[in-house]
This record gives structure tokens, sequence and C-alpha cells, in this order.
């Protein structure tokens, strides 16, 4: 939105106000105001307490879908979904690394869960979080250009390999104590936020929940965040919000919405520290001279199977996630550069790749 047509509204609106909220937001692209930070803390609190009436609620979702969030209020919404979380205390040691995982995979193997194998068989706890094995979960949705049967989620590749959706919090902090690894339904992790993101079986569009969880952080300390966009213009609001935010992050564009490198030609990988932006690897340009081999099959046994391989050392990880995990790797301590990462990834195995 252009600074000449932003009437940014530096009062705070009671969230119950609703109708003078939708007089502003809802105006479409060009003729709409913004809230404030605090307003719009307010607003998603309310809609989080689960007191907002579900025409409200439409109402908000489609308006922001048309208007789309400024910085402040993804700063306002995100610091409410933070307020009202469980937050998990994660194990001693290094900083925990987060991995929002909502897409899935259509038309290449899913990678998500060897990057987060990978991060977890040095000791950094890695918590993935997606609406597989949850109420939540898009089964129900029959929309263009997307059928949830046809995608391969990570949820249910982290399940082949024997690491199961937590059902409880208590199993969440358990597995991340014994195996460094967990995957949680978003119905466990945060439910206000689960009922939020249900909307879109009624609704068919995405819309501002869908970016909130890629930006929230489920810890009571510090984590690493990893945050993918699918198209490269949204890269710019996720550095921005991370740096106002003033947390730790890989901004990445990621393979088919998953914040995880493309195997075969890696993106450029922006850490973000303290509101401080580091490239630590350009996007790489130069002509593909070799071709890494994937699954032709996506599915999860044909993914797992490339996966176990890998950790195995018996097919060479690709690249682009090499060059991904070293980074996490640095960011989260676990290593003092890139060198000693990438070193580590690449070390003889020391994870089966599959839980006993």
């Amino acid at each position: 939105m252009s600074l000449d047509r932003s009437l940014e509204m530096t009062t705070m609106i009671p969230a119950q106000d609703i109708p003078g909220i939708l007089s502003a937001v809802a105006r479409g692209a060009d003729g709409s105001s913004d809230l404030s930070r605090e307003a719009a803390h307010a607003l998603f609190a309310e809609w989080l307490s689960g007191h907002l009436p579900s025409v409200a609620q439409g109402a908000l979702w489609i308006a922001f879908r048309l208007k789309g969030e400024t910085l402040a209020e993804l700063l306002g919404f995100v610091a409410a979904t933070e307020d009202c979380v469980a937050a998990i205390t994660a194990p001693t040691g290094f900083k925990p690394i987060v991995l929002p995982s909502y897409n899935g995979a259509r038309r290449h193997a899913n990678l998500l869960p060897l990057l987060a194998l990978l991060l977890a068989r040095e000791g950094v706890p890695v918590l993935v979080h997606g609406s597989y094995g949850g109420p939540a979960q898009d089964t129900a949705l029959t929309l263009p250009q997307h059928d949830p049967s046809e995608r391969t989620t990570t949820g249910e590749i982290l399940a082949h390999l024997g690491f199961p959706p937590a059902p409880t919090r208590y199993a969440l902090h358990d597995q991340l104590q014994r195996h460094h690894l967990a995957y949680v339904p978003l119905d466990v992790l945060h439910p206000p936020l689960a009922s939020i993101l249900s909307l879109r079986r009624a609704l068919g569009v995405r819309s501002s929940a869908h970016t909130v969880i890629k930006l929230f952080n489920p810890f009571k300390a510090p984590a690493v965040q990893c945050a993918a966009v699918t198209h490269p213009p949204y890269l710019e609001r996720m550095r921005a919000f991370f740096v106002a935010a003033g947390s730790t992050a890989l901004v990445l564009r990621g393979t088919e919405g998953e914040p995880v490198a493309h195997a075969r030609r890696r993106p450029a990988l922006i850490g973000i520290d303290g509101g401080c932006e580091r490239e630590w690897f350009s996007e790489d340009r130069a002509p593909l001279t070799h071709i890494t081999q994937l699954p032709a099959d996506r599915g999860a046994a044909a993914t797992c199977l490339f996966i176990e391989e890998a950790l195995a050392g018996h097919r060479p990880i690709p690249d682009p996630i090499r060059d991904q995990a070293a980074c996490l790797l640095v960011m989260s301590g676990a290593a003092r550069d890139l060198g000693q990462a990438r070193a580590l990834v690449g070390s003889a195995p020391r994870h089966p790749g599959r839980r006993s």
C-alpha cells in the first residue's frame, strides 16, 4: 500500500468494534486503511480467544486476503499468537530450530525431513509443525490446484521414518528430549490458531493465518526460525518482519512452499539475527552441470528410502540442502562456522534415519 493512501490507525481500536475495524480494512487493496501494531494485536487476540462471531471471522479473513498485511499488522498478529501459546521449553544446549510445514510436495520429493534429521543428529532440537495428523488437516479440501491427496507431507514422511505426530504436549517434549526431533500438529501446538486456520475449509483461500504460522516462535526462549516463501516478492516482507521483531531466522525461497532449499538449485539463504541481515549464500544462477538424482516417485515410501540412503552415506546429500543445514547449525550454536558445519553435515552417519 502506498504511503499517500495509507491512513494508518495509530490509536488502538477495541477488538470488539468489529464494524469499525471492517470499515477500515475491508475496502479492497486501494481503499483500505491499516491497523496500528497495537490495534492488530488486540484484534488477533480477540480472534484467538474464540469470541468473534463466525460472520466477523469470515469477513476479516477475506478483508486481509484482499488488502494484505502491513509490517505493523503482522507484528501485532504474531505477538498476539505468541502471547496465548503454551510455550515449549527446549532441551538445554543449542538454540532450537523451528520448521513450519504446511504445503507438502506434489511435483518433487519433499526433502524437508532430510534437513530436519541432518540437524537433529547433531543434537540440535528441531520442531516441525504442520496440519498432518490433526483435525485441521486439509483432507476435506477440494480446491482447484490444491488436492491434498496429491501432496506428500513432511508429517507423513516422518511417520514412515518412525517419528509419528506428537499427540500431546507431553509427547512433544519427550520426543525433543529423547530424539532432538518432534513433529506436532498445529491442533496440539496451538489450538486457537488451528481453529482459525480451519476456516480455509469454508472460505477456500489462504489468509493472514497462513502467514502467522510461518512467523511465530512456539518456544519460551529464542529459537532459529526457518521461513520460506513461494513467490520472491514476499521475501522482503518476511525479512523486514524478522528484522523488526529482533528474531533469529533463516529466510529463503522454499520448495513448493516448504522451508527447504531445492535439491537441484540453491536459493539465496539469508540469515537474520538481532536486527542484522547476512546473506550466507547467494542464489545459484550458474548453468546446471550435474543433475541431482531424486526419486522419480515423490510418494512417502520412495522419499523415505532416498532420505535413509542419504543419511547412511549411500548417496550424496544434495549441496543446496547441505548448505542450508550448515547455516542452521551455525545459527543454532552447534558449529562455529560454515566450514565446520558443512563438515558435520557431510561426515559419517550417526543417525539411522529410522527410529527404533
